[in-house]
């Protein structure tokens, strides 16, 4: 969704402490994923058989951003930015496995 990357440019190129860029990166792509939401129903339509996952995606993203949040705002700034580095690592090499292997 471009998270990750807008996450690496706040931090690296425009060098925002890291707890901003997670929070300016995840609001800024809150509006991406709604806006990608809206697109898809007015394409595709709204199926009432997709009210429930629906409902379980937009509960559930609410409850972990929030705790997230929280955590990130507990945590060292050394912590978070070597579970961050790790997450984009494991991200970047499964991509790769992915790619090599055709994974689909």
């Amino acid at each position: 969704g471009g998270g990750m990357m807008m996450l690496f440019v706040l931090n690296s190129v425009l060098r925002f402490d890291l707890k901003k860029s997670v929070g300016t990166s995840v609001f800024m792509m809150s509006f991406t994923a709604f806006f990608g939401a809206v697109a898809h129903f007015i394409i595709n339509g709204f199926s009432y058989g997709m009210t429930v996952p629906f409902v379980v995606c937009v509960l559930s993203t609410l409850v972990f951003a929030y705790v997230g949040a929280k955590i990130a705002n507990r945590i060292k700034n050394r912590t978070l930015t070597l579970v961050t580095g790790a997450i984009l690592v494991f991200s970047g090499v499964l991509m790769l496995l992915t790619k090599i292997f055709d994974w689909s």
